[in-house]
């Protein structure tokens, strides 16, 4: 797993870098990205073994703990993208997300913060 930051490091301002935990079914990378106002973006990723499957967390909220947005793909949910799915504002209101990657959601983050 690598992740091109470069791209975003204007919007960085602290990081906890990605470190890998290895069990014996999957790989697992947790860090955290600070941005200039403060907000952060916790990022979960799981590479399971012996599989093309990544489960994903991509938690971005403010400094005083409010959701922001997150996407994930924990669980199934009723929708087409099932079980890629976004929280946007609150944990009650979900909607249909793309799969997603980190970069993509640097992406969108730069988008707020312009």
């Amino acid at each position: 797993m690598k992740h091109d930051l470069k791209p975003f490091e204007h919007l960085i301002l602290a990081s906890i870098p990605l470190i890998p935990i290895i069990t014996s079914t999957a790989i697992q990378y947790s860090g955290r990205i600070t941005f200039p106002d403060q907000s952060v973006l916790f990022i979960r990723e799981n590479y399971i073994l012996g599989s093309e499957l990544i489960n994903y967390s991509y938690h971005w909220q403010t400094v005083d703990h409010q959701i922001i947005h997150r996407w994930d793909n924990a669980h199934p949910v009723p929708f087409e993208t099932s079980p890629h799915h976004q929280h946007i504002g609150s944990e009650e209101n979900v909607l249909p997300s793309e799969p997603m990657t980190l970069e993509k959601v640097l992406a969108h983050i730069a988008t707020q913060l312009a």
